[in-house]
C-alpha cells in the first residue's frame, strides 16, 4: 500500500512539474521580419524568432483589403517593435508600405504588413527550422498571393450611415494662422460644410461637431475637455469620424497634405489611406503620407477615425489655395470619394 501511495505521489509530482513548465514556458522572441518578392504574384514575409518553438496553433492571419494581420501567440516582439527590426527588400517596396509589430497582450504579438494598394488573395503559413549553414534562425514563413482590387465607381448610396465631420478648432481657438491672416478654424469649417452637403446628397446622415465659429465645449476649457466634447458628438451608431485640419510650421516653405490614424487601428488606417489617395488625386499637393499618431479624437473615437491635414496654411501658396472656394470644393469632394470607397470596398458598418 505504501509503495502504491509513493508511486502515485511521484506521478503527481511529474505531472505537476510538466504542467508548470508548460504554463511558464519562455515565449519565443521575434528577432526580425523580412519581406521580399518570391515571384511576380507572391510576396513572402519571413518572421525570424528564437528561444521557443512555434506551430500552426500559435499563428493566425487575416488579409483585409491591403492589411495583412498576423497574430503570434507565445511570442515577444523584441526589437521588431522598432522599425530597425524590419526589412522590406527593394522589390517589395513597390507593394508594401510599412511593417508594424506590437505586443497587444502578454505573450501575444500582432504584426501588420500594410500594402500600398487594396489586395485580396491566398495566405499560406509554414514553419522552417534554423539552418546554421545558411545563417537562418527558426522562421515563420507567410506567402501572400495577391490580386489588386480595382476601384469601384464613386457613386454610392450611403444607406443612412452616420458620418461625423469634425472641423478643427473654432471659437476662441483660431488654430494656425497663415501669412495673410487666413485661419485654420475657417478653412476646416468651410471644407467640412461642403463635404457635409456632398455626403448628404449621397444618402449619408452627417453629424457635425460644429457648424459655426464656436468652441464645442466652452471657451478656455482644457484641451482634453474640448476634444472630448467633439468625440461626444458622435452618436453610438456612427460609422466614421473624420477630423479636418490644416498644418503649420515655422518655415513657410513646408508644404503638402497628410492623413493620420490611431496606431494599430486597422479600419482607421484604411480610412486614412483612402482619404490620402483622394486628397492627392483631387487636391494636387505633395503627399506627406499616411501616419499613425495618438491624436485624442482618434484614440477616443468609438468608430474608425482619421485626422486629415489639408495643407500648410503657413505656406503662402497653400494658404491661398485653402482659402479658395473652388479648392475647398475639391477637398470636400475628395473626402466624399474616400468615404464612398471605404464602403464600396468592404468597410464595416
Amino acid at each position: 500500500m505504501l509503495r502504491k501511495i509513493l508511486t502515485c505521489f511521484s506521478l503527481l509530482i511529474v505531472f505537476t512539474l510538466a504542467a508548470t513548465n508548460t504554463a511558464f514556458a519562455k515565449p519565443a522572441e521575434i528577432t526580425g521580419i523580412n519581406a521580399f518578392n518570391l515571384d511576380k504574384e507572391t510576396v513572402r514575409i519571413e518572421i525570424s524568432y528564437r528561444g521557443g518553438k512555434l506551430d500552426s496553433s500559435d499563428v493566425s492571419t487575416s488579409l483585409n483589403l491591403g492589411i495583412l494581420s498576423v497574430e503570434m501567440h507565445n511570442t515577444l516582439p523584441g526589437r521588431v517593435s522598432r522599425i530597425s527590426g524590419t526589412q522590406i527588400e527593394s522589390g517589395a517596396r513597390d507593394s508594401i508600405d510599412k511593417i508594424l509589430a506590437n505586443e497587444t497582450q502578454p505573450k501575444l504579438t500582432k504584426v501588420q504588413i500594410q500594402f500600398k494598394s487594396f489586395l485580396e488573395g491566398d495566405v499560406q503559413v509554414s514553419f522552417e527550422p534554423s539552418n546554421r549553414s545558411a545563417k537562418k534562425s527558426d522562421r515563420v514563413i507567410i506567402d501572400v498571393k495577391v490580386t489588386e482590387i480595382k476601384d469601384e465607381p464613386f457613386e454610392f448610396d450611403g444607406g443612412d450611415r452616420v458620418i461625423v465631420l469634425d472641423p478643427g478648432h473654432g471659437g476662441s481657438d483660431a488654430g494656425a494662422i497663415g501669412p495673410s491672416g487666413v485661419t485654420e478654424k475657417y478653412v476646416s469649417l468651410e471644407v467640412s460644410l461642403k463635404a457635409r452637403d456632398l455626403l448628404t446628397a449621397s444618402g449619408y446622415q452627417v453629424v457635425m461637431t460644429r457648424t459655426t465659429d464656436i468652441d464645442v465645449a466652452a471657451p478656455g476649457v482644457p484641451d482634453s475637455t474640448e476634444l472630448q466634447a467633439r468625440v461626444d458628438k458622435a452618436p453610438p451608431n456612427a460609422a466614421l469620424f473624420i477630423s479636418v485640419h490644416c498644418n503649420a510650421f515655422s518655415n513657410g516653405k513646408a508644404n503638402g497634405m497628410e492623413t493620420y490614424h490611431a496606431p494599430m487601428a486597422v479600419q482607421g488606417a484604411r480610412l486614412a489611406r483612402l482619404l490620402n489617395e483622394e486628397l492627392e488625386r483631387l487636391g494636387g499637393l505633395s503627399n506627406r503620407g499616411v501616419k499613425a499618431a495618438r491624436f485624442y479624437v482618434m484614440t477616443h473615437s468609438q468608430c474608425p477615425a482619421s485626422l486629415i491635414e489639408l495643407g500648410f496654411i503657413t505656406n503662402p501658396r497653400e494658404e491661398q489655395l485653402l482659402a479658395s472656394d473652388d479648392y475647398q470644393q475639391k477637398l470636400a469632394q475628395a473626402i466624399t470619394n474616400a468615404v464612398n470607397r471605404y464602403f464600396n470596398q468592404g468597410g464595416y458598418e
